[in-house]
């Protein structure tokens, strides 16, 4: 399994940086686009220098309905067709127009669902923002993406692990954690450590939460675009 981030809150030139997340998973039978950023502009400078076509992408994964992750949707539909989107269902009456013209498949997600071999949705979680979280069972471990975690990121790792049926190998994405106070940080560190094994957090989880995830996750890194791993 590999995973390649294209847009973030952190970049280093030719790439560039934006407010929003969008990273592209590569399995051996799927291409899937988790989430797509905020700026469909940016979002194509980011691919075309990574040299990523868009064109062989089976799956499109969205977490949440903020205009951060889905605002490059419309540059994605024009390049990559006949996709899967898997949307939370408040997402149906945005998603449905938009995904007709493109011969898009739409999956509204409600609750926990499998969405293929090794693959689930940790179902749409939360009492106010429906934020659904992607497991992908790998040789090393179940590896959760998230995009902003609105749920609580330790919520969506315990309900992957269970998904799953296994300790998680990692948590990637974004955990919404800037501004937490420091108690509530190291509570929240404790819960997550009952749940995964590592830690790679972007987008709006805040510098001070990220250097204290990565201190206590050792092995960690902080995500920035053209971060790629090969986490299996």
């Amino acid at each position: 399994m590999g995973v390649t981030v294209i847009y973030d809150n952190r970049a280093q030139l030719p790439l560039r940086e934006g407010w929003g997340f969008s990273v592209l998973i590569r399995l051996p039978e799927r291409v899937i686009l988790f989430d797509a950023g905020a700026d469909r502009l940016v979002l194509k400078h980011n691919v075309e220098t990574l040299g990523i076509d868009l064109s062989q992408i089976t799956d499109i994964f969205l977490s949440h309905p903020h205009c951060d992750h889905i605002g490059g949707l419309s540059y994605v539909l024009e390049e990559a067709k006949r996709v899967r989107i898997w949307a939370p269902a408040v997402m149906e009456g945005y998603l449905r127009p938009r995904a007709k013209p493109a011969k898009a498949e739409l999956f509204p997600i409600k609750g926990p669902r499998k969405l293929g071999q090794g693959l689930w949705s940790t179902g749409a979680m939360g009492r106010g923002i429906k934020e659904q979280g992607l497991v992908i069972a790998t040789e090393v471990g179940p590896i959760l993406i998230t995009g902003c975690a609105h749920p609580g990121v330790h919520r969506l790792a315990a309900r992957a692990a269970s998904l799953a049926g296994a300790r998680l190998r990692a948590v990637l994405g974004g955990f919404h954690l800037a501004g937490i106070d420091t108690k509530r940080l190291s509570a929240l560190i404790g819960a997550l450590r009952e749940s995964t094994s590592a830690v790679f957090p972007g987008h709006c989880t805040g510098k001070a939460p990220t250097e204290a995830l990565l201190a206590a996750f050792p092995g960690s890194e902080a995500l920035r675009v053209g971060f790629s791993r090969e986490l299996a």
